[in-house]
């Protein structure tokens, strides 16, 4: 059957149709050249505010590396005198300097969101994605494997691991197999129990050397 012969009940009419406002879609009136300006304009306005990040960070790193100069030249000084004869500095107080000018340093980066760590005695899950063994150690003094010494201490960078650490690993032993156990001697045999039916005979005598023996009736 054809729609024209569908009931009017069924047919929609434009009743049943009501108005809408037409939304305000940003652009929709906007020239296509104005709009490709208004796209450069915008990424012109990123990349300027990223070259300025960059120019910033730059300065930062730049400043920290001058510091970090002039701090490398006093650690020199006190290496110098280091040097000196043991009257000369007191021992205490050269220890005091090159303490002093190593938190310094390390004060320097970390203001500049570097940070320094020595996994010494860590666990290898510890250290498992900042540190890379370059030789093991077995030992029964370890009681598990941890870090027994530290080669290169591992570098990060506002929490992110950028320079991993190079350390020795320390593990336990291999358990021992145990010895063997010494197999028992056999027990000496007794000699056998004469027979006590079985009389036996006393021994002939026996010429001297030199004589024949006598001969014996029969």
């Amino acid at each position: 059957m054809s729609s024209s012969d569908e009931p009017d009940a069924v047919r929609p009419g434009w009743e049943n149709f009501a108005e809408r406002p037409v939304p305000d879609v940003h652009g929709a009136t906007t020239a296509p050249e104005a709009e490709l300006a208004g796209v450069l304009q915008r990424r012109h306005e990123e990349l300027a505010a990223a070259r300025g990040a960059s120019a910033s960070a730059a300065t930062r790193v730049h400043a920290t590396l001058f510091e970090l100069a002039m701090l490398i030249g006093t650690l020199e000084q006190q290496v110098n005198r280091a040097g000196e004869p043991r009257e000369a500095v007191d021992e205490e107080l050269r220890h005091r300097e090159l303490k002093n000018v190593k938190d310094r340093m390390l004060d320097v980066l970390r203001g500049a969101g570097v940070e320094v760590r020595d996994p010494k005695g860590l666990t290898a899950d510890e250290v498992l994605d900042w540190a890379d063994p370059v030789h093991w150690l077995q030992s029964p003094e370890f009681d598990a494997e941890v870090v027994a010494e530290t080669n290169e201490y591992a570098v990060f960078h506002d929490g992110a691991v950028v320079r991993f650490a190079q350390v020795v690993m320390g593990a336990p032993a291999p358990a021992l197999a145990p010895a063997p156990a010494p197999k028992p001697e056999p027990e000496p045999e007794a000699p056998p129990e004469p027979d006590p039916q079985v009389k036996c005979e006393p021994d002939a005598e026996m010429p001297p050397p030199g004589q024949t023996p006598a001969p014996t009736d029969t």
